[in-house]
This record gives C-alpha cells, structure tokens and sequence, in this order.
C-alpha cells in the first residue's frame, strides 16, 4: 500500500524548498554586499560626507525583507518535509545556486553603473617633460596625442603607443593650439637645435614660438616647420589657418602648407599680443598696453585688415579668448560677448560671472558650459548661449563635490562628459543644451587620476607633472563587487 502524499502535494512542497534556499543565496549575498559597503567602500572617511555609497540604501531596505521572507519560506518548508528526497534537495541547491545571478542583477541595478581600470600605459618616470595638453583625432579612430614639453606621443584606439616625435636637441615643446581643424595640429617650440648646441644653454631656453610645427594626427607626419623671428609664445588654429605672433604683428600661415597668408601689424607701438584665436570668418587677438589696460582686436580672416577693436576691463587675471564665432572674451573673471561690428552684447556690469579656468570650461558650438563656484559652499556647472548671453541652464552637486573636468562632446549621443569629485568620483553624460542627464551618473572606481586630467570618451588623459602616474588610461564597465 503506497501511503506516499499525493504528487501535487510533494511537488508544492518540493517548490516551497526550493524558493526557500533561493531566498537564503539571495539573503546571504545582500549581506555580505551590504557589510562591503559599509565596511570597505564608505571607509577612509566617507562616513562624514553627505553622501553614501549608491545601493545602499536599497540594500538596507531590500535585506531585512529577504531575511523574513527567507525565515517564513523555512517554516512554511518545515512543514511539509521535503528534505526526506535526495532528488528534492539536488534541484533546491541548484535553484539556490541559479538564483544568484537574478539577485546580482538586482544589486546592479541598486548602484547603477559603475567603471573601473581597463587598460593603461606605463608611467614615464621623473625624467619625463612637463605635460602641456592632449589632442584628440577622430572620435572613430580613439586616437588621442599627449604633449610634452620633451616631445608628441600618440595612443590607438586601443591605448597602444603609436606614432612620437622627441623635440629635437636644443629645444622644448612650449605651446600648442587648442583645436585640431582638418586633424592638424600646430606646435610652438622654444629655442634651436642650432643656438642650444652653440651655446650650451638649457634646452629650450630660447623664446617661445621660436618655430612652429604643424602635425598631422591621423599618420603623425610633419605636414611644415617655420621658423618665427621675435615671438610672443602663442599659436593657434582654426579654419584653415595657424596663427601666431611676433612683437610687432599677427601672422598667419596656410594650415595645410605652412605658407605665410598675411602679416597683420599690431595697431600701435607698446602693444603686446597675449592670445590669438582663429575662426571662419575672423581672427580675435588680446592686447595689452605698456601704461595698462587692454583690447580685443579682430582681424579678418582672408586679408588680415582690421575689422574692429574693443576695449577690455582690467582684472587679476589676463583676459581669455572663448570663441572667435561669435566673438567672446572672459576678462575680468566676466563674459563679454561681441557682434559682428565688435559693439558689445548686453552691459558688461551685468555679464555672467565665468572663472578663467581652462580645464573647467568647455565650448561647444555656440555654448559656453562652466563650472562657477557658488559663494565659496559649492561647485555648480552653467551653460550660456554665446549669441546673447543667456544662461540655458544650470546644474548644482552635492556641496562637497567638485567639477574634476569637462569633457568632449560624444557625436553620437550629442553630449559633453562631465567627471565630479566627492567622497566618490562620478562620470556624467549631459546635454548642453539643455543640461539634462542621460541616465545614472557612473561610479569611477578606484583610478590613478591626477589633479589634471582630460577626458576623450573613455580615455583618461593625465596631464599631471612628475611622471608618476600612467600618461593614459580606459576605462570599462566593472561587474565585480
């Protein structure tokens, strides 16, 4: 006589096992997820910030419910005593094991996205020069080119060193233009082979922009070299010209052959050339008076004539050059912005408020995205239009988060990236426009970053001296804990 439950009843019972050790994996797993959190990742003086690591919170709620529903499945298992079948406690086991991964994912989702080291260069070591800026190549290619001031290397898409140029004996890399249009860029170096073998001096003891190199990214060729009589250190490039200047005037060369287009004389004597910038319809040049003071001058484009002059206030720091098209200048720690006649735009008493700090303020197209200190408590990031100057948007952090570096724009995606410091480091991804998120900002784990740092996709830029930290690195989603 067969006094076995009937089969719906083991296999219910059977079930209810199962769930139950499912629910004791996933238990277990949250907490030993949640005393990580608490003991490793808020160490180190987290505890005292406004901020908790992201999941947290959901891990605090989601782990005593585990722990009653895994204590009321167990009672409810008790009863109807399945663990009598070998073949019942297998498949439970497996369940358990099975369930882990959904209960993983569920965690992922708690943090959201996070990144940690993918793959990096070998640091250079003290021997290596001073770090003057990065380049980016087509953002299909991943090419990114670190410069030196002992020399030009460039990286793969792929982090691989690729194409260099050494500055040559005598000599030091000592600017650089901003932008790369038609993917070339210009350098300026200090001093000669010829003067530095002939007097023995420090290599690149010369002035700056003593000679121009113009370099093409993609295949790390010298496109032209020129040498610049009595330079003034500044280069640039923009539409299809390279700009610099010597004492006495503005010069500017084909960016593809290096030949000389015009030669524009400062307006008067005493004037010194600060910054140039070049665009597709105009030149803006900075220039200061000996008896204080300064302008903003733009040149045309094709000819080099004079088009109009502005005056600029006076203010600690000198006055930088934003964007050639449309005309903006930040002087005085203030956006001014120009029309086409060089009449300004607004009253200049009521501009926005921009610091001058280069790593902290981006363009793109006609949009100013900047990080400004709100009264001493925060770092807050606005963006303003640069044909009227009004602010589009304006984006507040946790007041004990700073703005770490702006990034490019991703062409695909149209929007700028944005890394922020805290008790945690975390990478956004905004819209310009309008300064909305694309998602979750992602977590930064663990990553040499330097105090400066420029960031093109997923590669990190280090631009700290002293060579102690990796000259690039890439990032990629991490799945670990």
């Amino acid at each position: 006589m067969d006094d076995r439950p009937p089969l719906a009843k083991r296999l219910r019972d059977h079930a209810v096992l199962a769930a139950a050790c499912a629910a004791t994996a996933v238990t277990v797993l949250y907490a030993v997820l949640l005393t990580k959190l608490a003991a490793v990742d808020m160490a180190d003086g987290a505890w005292s910030s406004v901020y908790v690591p992201r999941g947290m919170g959901w891990l605090m709620l989601f782990t005593p419910l585990a722990v009653i529903g895994t204590c009321l499945l167990w009672v409810a298992a008790r009863r109807g005593r399945p663990w009598r079948s070998a073949v019942g406690w297998m498949l439970a086991v497996a369940v358990a094991l099975t369930a882990l991964w959904p209960g993983w994912n569920g965690f992922s989702w708690m943090r959201g996205p996070h990144m940690d080291l993918f793959g990096y260069q070998v640091p250079e070591g003290s021997a290596s020069g001073k770090p003057l800026g990065s380049w980016a190549g087509h953002p299909v290619s991943g090419l990114v080119v670190r410069i030196r001031e002992d020399g030009v290397t460039a990286y793969d898409g792929e982090g691989r060193r690729g194409w260099g140029h050494s500055a040559p004996e005598g000599t030091k890399v000592c600017g650089m233009s901003t932008d790369t249009p038609s993917g070339t860029g210009v350098l300026a170096y200090a001093g000669t082979a010829a003067t530095g073998a002939a007097t023995g001096a420090a290599a690149g003891s010369g002035p700056c922009g003593t000679r121009l190199v113009a370099v093409d990214l993609a295949e790390g060729k010298e496109r032209w070299s020129k040498e610049v009589p009595d330079p003034v250190g500044t280069v640039t490039a923009g539409g299809s010209l390279a700009v610099s200047a010597t004492a006495g005037a503005v010069l500017a060369h084909d960016l593809q052959t290096g030949a000389e287009r015009w030669r524009a004389p400062l307006p008067r004597p005493g004037a010194t050339v600060q910054e140039t910038a070049a665009g597709q319809d105009r030149v803006l040049v900075t220039l200061a008076w000996k008896e204080g003071g300064g302008e903003l001058l733009a040149l045309d484009v094709r000819t080099g004539a004079v088009a109009w002059q502005a005056p600029l206030p006076a203010g600690p720091g000198r006055p930088r050059i934003v964007s050639a098209g449309p005309a903006a200048v930040i002087a005085d720690d203030r956006l001014l912005l120009f029309d086409d006649a060089g009449r300004p735009r607004g009253n200049a008493a009521e501009a926005p408020y921009a610091p001058t700090d280069d790593g902290k303020r981006r363009v793109f197209g006609d949009v100013l995205v900047v990080a400004v200190p709100e009264r001493e408590k925060r770092e807050v990031l606005e963006a303003y239009s640069l044909t009227d100057g009004r602010r589009l948007w304006r984006r507040a952090f946790d007041p004990d988060w700073s703005v770490r570096a702006l990034g490019g724009v991703d062409r695909t995606a149209g929007r700028i990236a944005v890394v922020t410091q805290g008790a945690f480091t975390h990478l956004w991804h905004l819209d310009p426009h309008t300064g909305g998120p694309s998602g979750e900002s992602t977590v930064l784990r663990d990553l040499p970053m330097g105090d400066a740092i420029a960031l093109y996709g997923r590669t990190f830029v280090n631009l700290d001296p002293g060579g102690s930290l990796p000259p690039i690195f890439d990032v990629a989603p991490a799945f670990g804990w």
